[in-house]
């Protein structure tokens, strides 16, 4: 669940239902770790079919101007299991020293092959994420326009109201938390954590074994 959550660097469990069911932190092995941070970006992510349009002074705008008149943000999802997500200051952080930390895991003789280990974290401030559960829904966030113009920005205030359909799901506006995670799993075979991301990282090939999270299967 996007921000609803307590994940942290070196958490780890199963997979179940496609989600990750923490179970405890590798630091109950005795294994500690490196970390390092990267530069923050910007996300911005609308499924196919979501719109946002603007209203102010009960006329639509193309963006909200800094004036204190009442406003509303209106996103419209055309089709179910969409998603709108918008973070203008997206962190990162990771586990530096990988391949040590898989092999410390691997020499634990209570360690089993299944766990899913937390690799890196990314944290957004003062997000918006909504989703739909069907067809043909919307949310109106609405408030002053200068306080939407803010939160379009990335800089949620005070003085927001969110109303939504029944067919609506997750929504979280201007809060602060983890939206993404990456993990490993050690190989079978060889010294090294297997990694589960994007095709494209660099990694050693000898190392680990890279995996499309889109394959992540059921441990339980």
């Amino acid at each position: 669940m996007p921000v609803a959550n307590t994940f942290r660097l070196g958490d780890y469990g199963v997979i179940s239902d496609g989600v990750l069911v923490k179970m405890g932190n590798i630091d109950e092995f005795g294994v500690s770790f490196a970390t390092v941070g990267g530069k923050p970006i910007e996300l911005n992510f609308r499924s196919h079919g979501t719109r946002v349009k603007r209203f102010a002074a009960g006329a639509e705008i193309q963006a909200m101007p800094p004036a204190d008149i009442d406003a509303k943000l209106v996103v419209e999802f055309d089709a179910a299991d969409s998603f709108y997500i918008d973070a203008h200051v997206l962190n990162v952080e990771e586990i530096e020293n990988l391949a040590q930390v898989g092999r410390a895991l691997r020499r634990h003789p209570e360690w089993q092959r299944k766990y899913r280990v937390v690799f890196a974290t990314y944290t957004a401030r003062n997000c918006t994420v909504l989703s739909s559960r069907s067809a043909n829904s919307k949310v109106e966030i609405s408030g002053k326009a200068n306080a939407l113009q803010q939160l379009e920005l990335g800089q949620a205030n005070a003085g927001i109201t969110v109303s939504a359909e029944e067919q609506v799901g997750l929504r979280v506006v201007g809060k602060t938390g983890v939206v993404g995670l990456r993990m490993f799993k050690l190989n079978l075979f060889g010294s090294g954590p297997s990694v589960l991301g994007p095709e494209d990282e660099d990694v050693d090939e000898d190392l680990v074994q890279k995996d499309d999270a889109a394959e992540l299967a059921d441990d339980v």
